[in-house]
């Protein structure tokens, strides 16, 4: 259970980060760093605050029922922690798609991959802080 709660506090938390790494390689505007550093950082900055949230109000309504769900069925592993993870991150583009068109300057095909990775990212950081005991002692060897 330390685990548990361990992973359901911290996973989040790499949002801004796993956000703007895939902005920048996506070469979305700001993120690009084209319009300096300091657009840069109070984009991040910009993104943490609204993101987090978000994002730990979807993992304990959402997030934890499917954990739950997957664990009474035994089926805790990396794909489907991170699988899981991508699906719940694109429930918001799935619900906007047919309202989406293309007036602005970022393509929804964009997005969805942007939010697709940054899900996959927060499973991944879910798994490895289930298993950080197990892995810490497979490293050790």
């Amino acid at each position: 259970m330390k685990n548990e709660n361990r992973a359901l506090g911290f996973a989040p938390l790499i949002l801004p980060f796993a956000f703007s790494f895939f902005a920048y390689f996506a070469d979305i505007p700001g993120f690009n760093m084209d319009q300096g550093l300091l657009k840069f950082i109070g984009l991040f900055l910009a993104i943490a605050l609204v993101g987090l949230p978000v994002a730990y109000i979807y993992e304990f309504f959402i997030g934890f029922r499917f954990y739950q769900l997957i664990k009474k069925k035994q089926r805790v592993n990396i794909f489907t922690l991170t699988l899981g993870g991508v699906l719940i991150a694109d429930i918001p583009m799935f619900l906007i798609w047919p309202l989406a068109g293309s007036e602005g300057t970022i393509s929804f095909a964009s997005t969805v991959q942007l939010f697709s990775f940054v899900g996959f990212m927060i499973g991944l950081n879910f798994w490895v802080l289930l298993n950080y005991e197990r892995l810490r002692g497979l490293l050790k060897r």
